[in-house]
């Protein structure tokens, strides 16, 4: 019993390694691209516009309506809307403890520390996109479905509609992780068992259908109808399939090789990737069927995404949860093995994880906005506060500070639109409109788009640039004071 005792100790600690780590400096890093566009969708709800699901460009409709009572009440900022997903990202480790019959103590705290201390969960665990909530939701499910195995009520199957629910509302992707999931299941189960498992489960499939689909149809109708203000949101649901189908074989800027992810993993994963090869190997021999499942699932899923041209770092979080439970069910099996093998295991653990932990500072911390780390994805450099600061000092020097007008130019501007969405002149176009005039107190420009701009500049200004992402450079157009075309004295 103090054994065991001490086992859960070292979950505890790992669960608050994983709230430190998610949660340290978290507003230090500005937005990045697709965190503005999120965080200008929830500023929109507030101010009292409408969300409509966009399938052929945007996720699901969950990451919006989920954090908008949280800004409501903590209003708007990078903390603000960071840190419910460093919090889920936390929470997803707590959902390891109904597993620890499947995974036994040892495993369920070998998971949750190489979950801590992932660099690429903790790397997305604090940035206000969608992928975090999709593992969470994943392993939610396939608790709830285990519970729902285990103990048959009509509770534990709305429970299991529930979480399909949200699942199937943060992001499409999630046919791939649900595809993945019966695969598993159908090699570590077999067909016979699944078909007694649902044999068994009718009753209480008969007796909790309507309190099943009332979990399941309520958040999904609710969200993707935007609460009934967008009834074509039903079948967007359905047709973004193809749309991003679409875009993952074309690649849409974000073709990848095929080996992608597997250089990921070796890069930045290298003990989740080992330890779960390891558990399959010894799976198969000792027919664990709950490592079978995990090691299946995971594989089908670097298959899966390897075999899709469009890529980017953050779909490893998908990979590296099941491998987590893999390498669990390793350090499961070895507590029957001679010491010299356990203490050579938990050695190569221990290094490891501070490995990881070595790595998740220099992504998280040092490095994370240097995108010659392939786990650094455009990134907003951190030039870009200098960039905010000389805009602001410009805009309070105007000859009205609380009309200066900023207008930005480029497809690839953000997150500057929402920084400086408290702006009243602020006006953010793609594309340069000679029509509208260009003239401002200030305009920022990409570098590549300045001459197409110049030309129509009437007034004079001073000019600098920065940093927007590595590589990607930013004109900043400062209009001299006075009248038009006129330098200040002096």
């Amino acid at each position: 019993m103090p054994r065991v005792r001490g086992i859960w100790w070292l979950y505890v600690a790992a669960v608050a390694a994983a709230l430190v780590l998610r949660l340290l400096w978290l507003d230090d890093r500005p937005l990045h691209h697709d965190e503005g566009v999120n965080a200008w969708f929830v500023g929109n709800l507030m101010d009292g516009y409408r969300w409509s699901y966009d399938p052929g460009r945007f996720h699901g409709p969950f990451l919006f309506f989920f954090h908008l009572p949280i800004a409501a009440l903590f209003g708007v900022s990078t903390l603000a809307f960071r840190l419910p997903v460093a919090l889920v990202s936390t929470a997803t480790l707590l959902l390891l403890l109904p597993l620890r019959r499947w995974l036994s103590p040892a495993g369920t705290v070998a998971a949750a520390w190489l979950l801590a201390v992932s660099p690429s969960l903790v790397a997305y665990g604090r940035d206000f996109i969608h992928e975090t909530y999709l593992v969470f939701f994943t392993l939610a499910l396939v608790v709830s479905v285990a519970r729902l195995i285990e103990t048959p009520t009509e509770g534990t199957l709305a429970l299991s509609a529930a979480c399909l629910a949200g699942l199937a509302t943060v992001k499409e992707t999630y046919v791939l992780t649900l595809a993945a999931l019966a695969i598993a299941a159908l090699a570590a189960f077999g067909v016979e068992r699944i078909w007694r498992t649902a044999k068994a489960l009718k009753p209480v499939a008969r007796k909790g259908r309507d309190w099943a689909v009332f979990a399941f149809g309520v958040p999904y109708l609710l969200l993707f109808t935007s609460f009934f203000t967008n009834l074509m949101g039903l079948p967007d649901s359905v047709r973004t399939f193809l749309l991003w189908f679409g875009k993952g074989v074309a690649g849409e800027g974000h073709a990848k090789p095929w080996h992608y992810f597997l250089r990921l993993l070796v890069e930045f994963e290298p003990v989740v990737l080992a330890f779960a090869l390891a558990a399959v190997v010894v799976a198969l021999i000792k027919k664990d069927a709950f490592a079978v499942f995990a090691g299946v699932w995971t594989g089908v899923l670097v298959v899966a995404y390897s075999a899709i041209p469009y890529k980017t770092p953050w779909l490893a979080l998908n990979l590296v949860l099941p491998a987590a439970l893999t390498a669990g069910c390793l350090v499961r099996h070895a507590a029957v093995w001679p010491r010299w093998v356990r203490g050579a295991l938990v050695s190569l653990l221990i290094a490891g994880l501070g490995w990881g932990v070595w790595r998740t500072v220099e992504v998280a911390f040092m490095r994370h906005d240097d995108d010659s780390l392939r786990l650094v994805y455009t990134p907003t450099h951190r030039d870009a506060w200098k960039l905010m600061d000389h805009v602001r000092q410009a805009a309070s020097r105007a000859p009205d500070p609380e009309k200066a007008t900023v207008r930005i130019y480029g497809g690839h501007s953000w997150p500057l639109p929402w920084y400086f969405r408290d702006l009243s002149g602020m006006v953010y176009k793609v594309t340069v409109e000679p029509e509208e005039g260009v003239d401002s107190d200030v305009v920022i420009v990409e570098d590549d788009m300045e001459g197409e701009l110049k030309p129509l500049l009437e007034d004079r200004y001073d000019r600098k640039t920065f940093l927007l992402r590595p590589r990607e450079t930013l004109v900043v157009l400062v209009r001299w004071p006075g009248s038009a075309g006129v330098p200040p004295a002096g």
